[in-house]
């Protein structure tokens, strides 16, 4: 009696386990692949590692990678992590998709409380990476940088920025991506346009197209990094101390409302991404990341031709994910792991993924590289003068919610001609005051 009252209970406990796992769903914005089968699988787990261990090689060390790349972009990591394998195959890289970004973000946070279910190294957004440098989860990568990159002065100094903290490297780059003039070469010829450097040249382009073909001239795909830039290049950072009722702020966002009144603006609005209008023929150009080329030629099919140019400004955002290991892993591990991080983000490394994938190369010589320059893509040529503009957005906590909240307001406001600016401006201040307090 007393067996069956144990197996009872054991089973309903895995059933607790399951439940609490089908809970997590992903909150975030962002379309999510479906996780019910990795939580059907969950009571295989212990099983799959057995099996790994007699997979392994003698002598062979395992790392463990969880990435958030589906599709091309994930079968362009295998293809590079098999070529990393076959030049080490002392080391052994396991490879564990974990959804998207907003599945990987969640069930890292999940993890912090069972630190030895963590991976070996993972990738991530720098705004995730907080809580657990606060825990001391992170392992400092600076003495294995200096021991093993001779030129990490090679990375552009606007990535450098967003993973070196408090005297230390905490990360490498993977995936990086900046924001470029998507425009309409065919269209901007006939009207005898110059591409803008600057936003007045913008919002002049915007308006000329609007006057001679009626439709907007420009849009910008995030709003949020339109407002970051535009404060950036009037030498303002998007942080705790920024006054977001304050003069320059209220310029940026009466410039865009502006354009969105006279016609000559839009914002990207249902169609959620400005490639899909653009090719479309309904913008004569838009500001986005260089990795929606791939959006661009699908979308544009031959319509016409399409140009791409540096951001109109002095500094463009950098945005995208870096790999981050976990102090928890043995010394052999950790060895093991950063000669594989070293190699993703190594010049070569850097122009394969990008070619497969749209993603820039984190390295000057890289983009300067003849084999990166003489691919198809219209972002190769334009990267070295692209790459100088860089600036990442200052990594304190509160950051992302600040972010996220600036984003709706921009789109509550742009989306209503009448709105009064300087009061919206100075309602939000207190929600975005409480956004860095709350952390």
């Amino acid at each position: 009696m007393k067996k069956k009252l144990s197996l009872l209970m054991a089973l309903v406990l895995s059933l607790g386990v399951f439940t609490a796992c089908g809970s997590n769903e992903d909150a975030s914005e962002e379309k999510a692949d479906s996780k019910v089968e990795e939580s059907a699988d969950q009571a295989k787990d212990d099983k799959k590692e057995e099996e790994k261990e007699e997979d392994k090689a003698e002598g062979e060390t395992e790392i463990v990678f969880w990435h958030a790349m589906g599709g091309g972009q994930g079968e362009a990591l295998e293809d590079v992590t098999k070529k990393f394998e076959e030049e080490n195959p002392n080391i052994k890289v396991t490879l564990q998709g974990q959804g998207n970004y907003g599945d990987l973000n969640q069930i890292l946070v999940a993890s912090m409380q069972s630190p030895k279910e963590l991976p070996t190294i993972t990738q991530a957004y720098p705004d995730w990476m907080l809580q657990f440098k606060d825990a001391n989860m992170i392992a400092d990568l600076t003495d294995y940088v200096k021991d093993g990159i001779d030129d990490y002065d090679d990375i552009f100094p606007g990535i450098r920025d967003e993973i070196e903290h408090d005297g230390k490297i905490e990360g490498l780059p993977f995936n990086k991506s900046t924001e470029v003039f998507w425009y309409n070469k065919d269209l901007f010829d006939e009207l005898g346009l110059k591409v803008p450097t600057n936003y007045e040249e913008l919002k002049e382009v915007s308006k000329k197209i609007y006057e001679e073909k009626g439709i907007p001239g420009v849009g910008f795909d995030s709003l949020s990094n339109f407002y970051i830039t535009y404060l950036k290049n009037k030498g303002i950072d998007f942080d705790k101390d920024l006054d977001v009722a304050g003069p320059e702020s209220v310029e940026a966002v009466e410039y865009y409302l502006e354009g969105i009144k006279e016609g000559y603006f839009r914002i990207a609005g249902t169609d959620q991404y400005m490639s899909g209008p653009f090719a479309n023929e309904q913008a004569g150009a838009y500001i986005g990341s260089n990795a929606g080329e791939v959006y661009i030629k699908e979308g544009v099919d031959g319509k016409f031709e399409y140009e791409a140019a540096p951001y109109p400004a002095e500094k463009a955002f950098q945005q995208g994910t870096n790999i981050y290991m976990f102090d928890k892993a043995s010394d052999e591990e950790k060895k093991a792991a950063f000669d594989y991080i070293k190699y993703l983000s190594s010049k070569d490394g850097q122009i394969d993924f990008a070619l497969a994938t749209g993603y820039m190369p984190a390295r000057k010589s890289a983009v300067t590289d003849d084999k990166y320059k003489s691919s198809d893509s219209k972002i190769a040529p334009i990267l070295d003068d692209a790459s100088e503009k860089l600036f990442s957005r200052p990594l304190v906590p509160g950051s992302q919610q600040a972010y996220n909240d600036v984003a709706s307001l921009l789109e509550s406001i742009l989306s209503n001609p009448n709105a009064d600016v300087k009061a919206e401006l100075e309602a939000f201040a207190p929600q975005f005051k409480a956004d860095f307090e709350a952390q």
